[in-house]
């Protein structure tokens, strides 16, 4: 009987430790705050807000391009980060590249609702539904349309593009190959802990918490070959210990032409843009003026 106890309690320490785990997947520790907008940099904007299909409201930003230009940047934050922290690496597109841009939080991030994040999974309906206010209230400005995604952006960018042809091209910095490998590496670089059996359970437990028993399953790698004919511009950090080069080439090497890979010596994750400088600029505002 002392055993069984034993076992038992065992059991259920893990059962509740891999609960634990699943809920910071579902809503992430140390969540950014809302501090950046863009009159800090001088920029006028539109404040915007959408529906998704599943009845979530989501909040933006449009900035229009200050000369007129008609192209348009829609732009997709990573997990656990929001709109204001990609404009302050970004708003180059619209200063120096004349772009318009578009910002979305997405679902449980910033100014957005939702109760829950799957760093993918649902966050490809947000994607869609901002694609969908750009088309319906911008049209002028929704005929030559790019994507910027960063991390999860990144992923769910890769992801997404093929339900929408009309997306010319994208910058995709830090993307993630699969679901299962990201989470494995965040668990073991922040815990040490082991996919069997508690990352395996603990994805085991997620799915029964989104009530989605395919939410693990998204893979952009699988997505990435069809969003060619465009063109996808793949970034990634050399010293990038989540998303790590050969995840980030993974990646690349899905995508069919045409297609350029830049992989920025000395950057960490999400850190491409600070570890390359004006470079990082002027390649990005390049391939978006090519192609758009």
């Amino acid at each position: 009987m002392i055993w069984l106890a034993a076992a038992l309690a065992l059991a259920a320490a893990v059962y509740g430790l891999c609960w634990w785990g699943a809920g910071i997947i579902l809503h992430p520790p140390g969540m950014s705050p809302m501090e950046i907008f863009p009159e800090q940099f001088g920029l006028r904007y539109e404040k915007i807000a959408f529906k998704t299909r599943d009845g979530l409201e989501l909040k933006g930003w449009f900035i229009p391009s200050m000369t007129g230009d008609t192209r348009t940047v829609l732009m997709c934050h990573g997990w656990g980060d929001n709109k204001g922290e990609l404009l302050q690496q970004t708003y180059f597109l619209n200063a120096s590249g004349g772009f318009n841009l578009m910002y979305f939080d997405f679902r449980s991030h910033g100014e957005s609702e939702g109760e829950i994040t799957t760093i993918g999974g649902l966050e490809t309906i947000d994607f869609d539904a901002a694609v969908d206010w750009l088309e319906t209230n911008r049209p002028e400005q929704a005929r030559s349309v790019g994507v910027f995604g960063l991390s999860m952006g990144a992923a769910v960018t890769v992801a997404a593009m093929p339900k929408h042809p009309d997306l010319r091209c994208a910058v995709v910095e830090s993307p993630f190959s699969d679901y299962r490998t990201v989470i494995k590496r965040w668990a073991w670089n922040h815990f040490k802990v082991p996919y069997y059996p508690l990352v395996a359970l603990t994805l085991l437990i997620l799915r029964s918490r989104v009530k989605d028993p395919e939410i693990d399953s998204f893979n952009p790698v699988e997505a990435a070959p069809h969003i060619s004919p465009r063109p996808l511009f793949v970034i990634g950090g050399v010293n990038d210990r989540l998303m790590t080069p050969e995840d980030v080439k993974k990646v690349f090497a899905a995508t069919r032409e045409p297609k350029q890979l830049w992989m920025v010596p000395g950057a960490q994750h999400a850190g491409c843009r600070e570890a390359a400088g004006l470079e990082y600029e002027t390649r990005v505002i390049g391939f978006f003026s090519r192609n758009l």
